[in-house]
């Protein structure tokens, strides 16, 4: 019984990372650019999980508006436009669910838009 626990905990952390994947989903169309935050796995009512959820609005708002490498002007203009909008929009809704009554916050992925 013993090993067979053991095993089970070994198994469980070799999966663990392939379920927990990447947080974040980056859409594009023609209509919008929005990204998908995963903060299932958060505390959204503490200072920790707050602070995490706020790095992957960072992290999408990033991977959503930003091209890297040298951009013309207007192209690196309307990059930071999109990144500020879209972290503001991100760091919003954060500070909403941090806010909310506890035990309030039901949702697992939030969206975030740069326009």
């Amino acid at each position: 019984m013993k090993h067979l626990l053991i095993a089970c905990g070994g198994l469980a952390l070799v999966a663990a990372p392939a379920v927990a994947g990447d947080p974040i989903e980056v859409i594009a169309s023609d209509d919008a650019v929005e990204a998908r935050v995963y903060h299932g796995d958060l505390d959204l009512q503490s200072k920790a999980g707050n602070g995490a959820l706020k790095a992957r609005v960072t992290n999408a708002a990033r991977k959503l508006c930003l091209t890297p490498g040298v951009q013309p002007l207007n192209i690196w203009q309307d990059e930071r436009s999109c990144y500020s909008t879209a972290k503001a929009d991100g760091f919003a809704q954060a500070d909403a669910f941090y806010n909310a009554p506890r035990g309030s916050v039901i949702v697992q992925t939030m969206v975030i838009s740069g326009r």
